[in-house]
């Protein structure tokens, strides 16, 4: 459980890191730069860890552990485009509405059966109904794809964390943080050439260096948690990430408060902790 907590605010603080970056940088700019950063740390450390390694038995094996990687990269890159144009409010009530689908599936497929089911669902969606409502009055509008982006981040978070809770009980914890920021670095140069954009400068110091080694740091301890746990219960814990997020927000990033907004927020927590 601790490495769950010390992983929702290192995450916290990433975004954080990442609202800043990308109003100077372009999404994939900024994604190939950080995940270049974790992959060199990630084999540093793999190196140092290679008596844990398994690799791929099978090609099945293979298929489903590059899926869950390029799943994970996708929802990274719907993320951090979403985040751009939109408030990190609007950011925390989607990734909270990630948790529906994964009590959904651990209660339907795996018969892990969470308490007060479908009272939990019923806040989460009232939650996230109220916060949508109220962001009708917001000066600073978001369009559709604003949404679209962040729905799709969630959904693709939530599978990630399913699949990775299944490859843990295989592969080693190091090995598959380091496949998945070898994934990220692929897919995102692929596009960044693909839409001929220019990567930022390596060797310049910025808080891209700062932000991969938070997000390895995040990876690891969640990953952890994970493989201890299940992908339900850290999504619970994770909803803590959501709440120091918004404080930082209105205090470091000096987005509005509004109340309407803890209680939309805090209507999903209580949805979540009565799954829970």
């Amino acid at each position: 459980m601790v490495y769950l907590i010390l992983s929702a605010l290192f995450f916290a603080l990433n975004n954080i890191l990442w609202k800043w970056i990308v109003a100077v940088h372009l999404p994939l700019q900024v994604i190939v730069k950080r995940s270049i950063i974790t992959s060199l740390i990630g084999v540093v450390v793999l190196i140092f860890n290679y008596d844990n390694l398994l690799f791929y038995n099978t090609i099945q094996q293979f298929a489903f552990v590059n899926l869950t990687c390029i799943i994970g990269a996708l929802g990274l890159v719907f993320m951090v485009y979403g985040i751009k144009q939109s408030s990190l409010n609007m950011f925390i009530h989607y990734s909270l509405f990630g948790v529906i689908v994964t009590a959904s599936y651990l209660y339907f497929i795996e018969n892990i059966i969470p308490k007060n089911y479908a009272i939990g669902i019923l806040f989460l969606f009232l939650g996230f109904f109220v916060f949508l409502r109220n962001k009708r009055h917001d000066t600073k509008k978001n369009s559709v794809s604003n949404h679209r982006y962040l729905f799709i981040m969630s959904m693709c978070f939530s599978a990630t964390g399913i699949m990775q809770w299944y490859n843990l009980k295989t592969y080693d914890v190091v090995f598959l943080a380091v496949h998945q920021e070898l994934t990220v670095l692929i897919i995102s140069a692929f596009l960044l050439c693909f839409l001929k954009q220019s990567p930022i400068n390596f060797f310049k110091l910025d808080y891209t260096t700062l932000m991969a080694l938070l997000v390895f740091a995040a990876v690891i301890t969640g990953m952890y948690g994970l493989k201890t746990t299940n992908p339900f219960i850290a999504s619970i814990v994770s909803l803590t990430s959501s709440i120091f997020t918004m404080i930082l927000a209105v205090y470091v990033l000096k987005e509005r408060f509004r109340w309407s907004y803890i209680i939309s927020l805090f209507m999903v927590i209580f949805g979540a902790w009565l799954l829970g």
